[in-house]
Order: structure tokens, then C-alpha cells, then sequence
């Protein structure tokens, strides 16, 4: 699909989460637009702490979100957002249940307190919450149970993966998701972190969060499996590098990443 044959909400995908985008071309055809309005909505509720100047407006923001949520299932007047109109339709397209939409948007009040998780389990629920809701909507819509399928693992390895490589981006926003237990443990203080200072006990708490993540799950979706391979891949990368959040590589995508996340999704199993 060309860039400018694209909805607006996948516009949104396209130029935000652009992995996601990728990964709804292992979806059907006719599901990726539905997808694309979900991920579009995540993405609002995901950037609110970067786009809010105090946390009360950003509760405000994530309460307009339930609330045009509230509206589809309470067949009120859903708000003239294009988002929003695309959720609505997906909503009744799918039958998709209303309590994934809202714990996706209660999870990222977690972000707009500015507090870092106290230990690796925090770690694990704030990756659970932010993450596992939406992939089971996505697996309901590309036509599968996601009660059939191994969604927490994945679910959770995505966001954990995501919260590695986001390290520095974080930090340069002066936000942390790290457990303090571990930052303690390995000698790691967010002032330096924040400062982009070189820390010798950083690539090895990094490290030991990688080290939790969940191997040789076999789901049957192929969105799923897809976002399981990716998530694979780029725990790879980061310990090809090393957990070092200085080197230049770091930054770099993984070498052939849609090369090897098509022909791993086609042939290898997983």
C-alpha cells in the first residue's frame, strides 16, 4: 500500500510505531485498517506524559479517551475523531470486548506519576498492562481466540524489549523504567543516566531484565508470531551490542530486521 493511499490512522501508525505497522502486514488484508485505528489509539494514550506540561492535564487527557471509548459501547455520540470513528467501527466489526481499551488507558497514568518501578516484578506488570490488552484486541481482530493463544509471554517480551531499547530516549526526557532494586544493585543512579553518563553497572542490569524474558513460545496467530519474532530479534540485537546504551550501533536497527522477521514468520518455527 503506498504512503499516500493510507487512512489517517494508519498515517499515525506509519510515523509513530512503525513496528507495529510492520507487523500488521502479517495480518489480513481486511484487518489491517481495524489494526491500525487500535495502534493509533494506543499510540495517543502512549505519547500523553511527552505532550502534557503537569500529570493533572495528562488525567484529563487519558479520561477524554475513556470517555470517547465510554461512548461507543454506550451508544452515545462518538466524538468526530478519526481515531475515535475508526475504533467505533472495529468495535462492532469485532465484537471487541471495552475493558482492554480502558485498562490501556488507566496503565499509562503509571507514566505521569514519574516514579521508576521498585523491582522487576513492577517492571513486568507495567510491560503486562501496556501491552497484553492490546495484543489480545489484535489477535480478536485478525480472527483468532485470544484466550486460544500464548498472548501474555509475547505480550510482555514486546513491551520488554521496547523498554530496553528505549533507555536513552527516556532518559532524555528524564524518565526512567528500571527497577530501583536492580539500579541499587548495580550501582546505576538516574542523575547520571539522565546526564548520559557512563555507568559500568548499566549493561549488566540491562542484561539481567533481558535475561527474564520468555523463550520458545509457539503461538499459531501469525500477528502474534510476528511480534514474538521481532521481540526476539531485538533482544538479540541488544546483547550483540552488549547492553551498551553508548555505542553508536545501539541505535541502529537490526541488520535485514524485515528480512529475517518475514522469513522467520514463513519458515522457522517458533
Amino acid at each position: 500500500m503506498g504512503e499516500h493511499s493510507l487512512s489517517s490512522c494508519g498515517q499515525i501508525v506509519r510515523d509513530h510505531d512503525r513496528d507495529r505497522f510492520l507487523l500488521s502486514m502479517f495480518a489480513p488484508p481486511e484487518c489491517r485498517e481495524d489494526l491500525w485505528a487500535l495502534f493509533a489509539y494506543n499510540h495517543e494514550l502512549a505519547k500523553t506524559r511527552e505532550v502534557v506540561s503537569d500529570s493533572t492535564l495528562g488525567l484529563i487527557r487519558l479520561q477524554w479517551w475513556r470517555d470517547a471509548i465510554a461512548s461507543v459501547y454506550e451508544n452515545k455520540v462518538v466524538p468526530d475523531n478519526e481515531i475515535v470513528q475508526g475504533l467505533s467501527r472495529a468495535i462492532k466489526a469485532h465484537d471487541l470486548p471495552r475493558e482492554p481499551f480502558e485498562t490501556l488507558a488507566y496503565a499509562r497514568e503509571f507514566d505521569l506519576e514519574n516514579v521508576s518501578p521498585g523491582n522487576l516484578e513492577g517492571l513486568l506488570n507495567y510491560s503486562d498492562f501496556t501491552s497484553t490488552p492490546l495484543m489480545k484486541v489484535a489477535v480478536k481482530i485478525t480472527g483468532d481466540d485470544p484466550d486460544m493463544e500464548p498472548v501474555y509471554p509475547i505480550a510482555v517480551n514486546y513491551a520488554l524489549a521496547g523498554v530496553l531499547r528505549a533507555v536513552p530516549a527516556h532518559a532524555g526526557q528524564g524518565r526512567c523504567y528500571l527497577p530501583e532494586d536492580l539500579m541499587v544493585k548495580h550501582i546505576v543512579t538516574k542523575e547520571k543516566l539522565f546526564l548520559f553518563e557512563r555507568q559500568a553497572g548499566l549493561p549488566g542490569l540491562l542484561a539481567e531484565i533481558a535475561e527474564v524474558h520468555t523463550r520458545g513460545i509457539r503461538p499459531d496467530n501469525p500477528f502474534l508470531k510476528a511480534s514474538g519474532l521481532l521481540a526476539e530479534i531485538y533482544f538479540r540485537h541488544l546483547k550483540a551490542r552488549k547492553y551498551n546504551i553508548f555505542d553508536p550501533q545501539y541505535a541502529l536497527e537490526p541488520a535485514f530486521k524485515v528480512l529475517r522477521l518475514t522469513l522467520g514468520a514463513k519458515f522457522i518455527p517458533f
